[in-house]
């Protein structure tokens, strides 16, 4: 699972990101580090805020509607579907969003979050809290930069 998300665990608001394209440079080229390669399952809200396809990675949507019909997007009915189509690649992603991060929280083994240091107003989707068979394994933080409009960490959870 692969994450971004405020103090109060936000991770949107209002159909969208919580912070504007290139406010959060650090993050999207760390996504990027991370999925390149592999496969991304998001839900059909996800999509709609991104708006396309992303690049040299297997996007598949999980959708209850019809079938999506943008260039380089795979369609699922359930997260079986959707892992089953990713089953051609070494790691898929979960990214998002709130409804899926909820449905698959205690069946994944690794979370990649970054953790924004700060609240971000008018927020209306959040990630589930972790209980204790969440142990963090990795951190590592950064500041406020040209790039980057919070100060922000890279933070890795196991299930113990």
């Amino acid at each position: 699972m692969v994450v971004a998300y405020d103090r109060e665990r936000a991770i949107g608001k209002s159909g969208g990101l919580l912070w504007e394209r290139g406010e959060m440079h650090g993050d999207i080229t760390h996504f990027k580090e991370l999925t390149t390669g592999s496969a991304v399952i998001m839900g059909r809200k996800t999509l709609d805020s991104i708006g396309f396809a992303l690049p040299n990675r297997q996007n598949i949507v999980i959708t209850r509607g019809n079938n999506i019909e943008i260039p380089g997007i795979q369609t699922a009915h359930s997260l079986d579907e959707a892992y089953s189509m990713a089953g051609g690649v070494d790691e898929s992603f979960i990214m998002g969003g709130g409804e899926i991060y909820n449905q698959v929280i205690n069946n994944v083994e690794k979370i990649y979050a970054t953790e924004v240091d700060a609240v971000i107003q008018g927020a209306d989707t959040f990630f589930p809290k972790l209980d204790n068979s969440w142990q963090k394994t990795g951190e590592q933080q950064f500041s406020i930069d040209n790039d980057n409009i919070y100060p922000y960490s890279f933070v890795t959870y196991e299930k113990r």
